[in-house]
């Protein structure tokens, strides 16, 4: 199999972390340049037409684009160690967390897209959108909070897929848009600290012009 990426992305580093968890290697890693439009040619766009990545190419020639499609098809190629459940009721709830780490981080990338200057040649600026988006993120990380149970993550007393896409997408938010949880969601606070002391939790190096511009305006 071959994992299409880039190391410092919000949706490459959920395979990639995940990938470190699990202790695979045996995927061929295939670092693309996404500046210099490599997701952009007739090549790639065969892949996955939608241009972006991660893209999984399996054994048998499928391509899998989504990252949260692609972690649930590794946890079948790969059961140990369990990162989805071990019982129906288990998987269930952990595919409740994903649903809802999903639209928590939809809701502060379309944030970012209104508020932060390094979309600003890209997206009209909208202070009140952004201010919006600001306030539905917050009552979605109060849900995700809600179901956070009582264990040391996510998953319990280990992590689970929705503590990767949890994580992954917090840090990258945390990182280059200043975007933090908001301080009532302390048991999600504490997961995500725990996860960040995990090997598998420290990002690649982000492009500086991405550094200087990401951080959100003050709205």
């Amino acid at each position: 199999m071959k994992l299409y990426q880039f190391p410092w992305g919000i949706y490459p580093r959920r395979v990639l972390v995940y990938l470190k968890e699990k202790g695979i290697t045996d995927i061929e890693l295939v670092e693309m340049d996404i500046v210099g439009g490599a997701t952009r040619t007739p090549e790639f766009l065969k892949k996955n037409p939608a241009g972006t990545i991660p893209v999984l190419e399996t054994g048998d020639g499928s391509f899998i684009c989504q990252s949260t499609t692609i972690l649930q098809y590794l946890e079948e190629q790969y059961p140990a160690p369990n990162m989805s459940g071990t019982s129906a009721e288990e998987r269930a709830r952990t595919h409740d967390q994903l649903m809802v780490v999903g639209e928590l981080y939809n809701l502060a990338g379309i944030c970012t897209y209104h508020g932060s200057p390094l979309f600003a040649q890209r997206r009209e600026q909208n202070r009140d959108a952004a201010r919006a988006l600001r306030f539905e993120y917050v009552r979605m990380a109060e849900s995700l909070e809600a179901i956070a149970g009582a264990g040391p993550y996510l998953g319990g007393e280990n992590p689970n897929i929705a503590d990767v896409t949890f994580f992954t997408s917090e840090q990258f938010m945390r990182d280059l848009y200043k975007l933090t949880l908001p301080s009532i969601c302390t048991k999600l606070e504490a997961i995500y600290r725990r996860f960040l002391a995990r090997p598998s939790a420290a990002p690649a190096p982000y492009p500086q012009f991405v550094i200087d511009n990401a951080p959100l305006r003050e709205f």
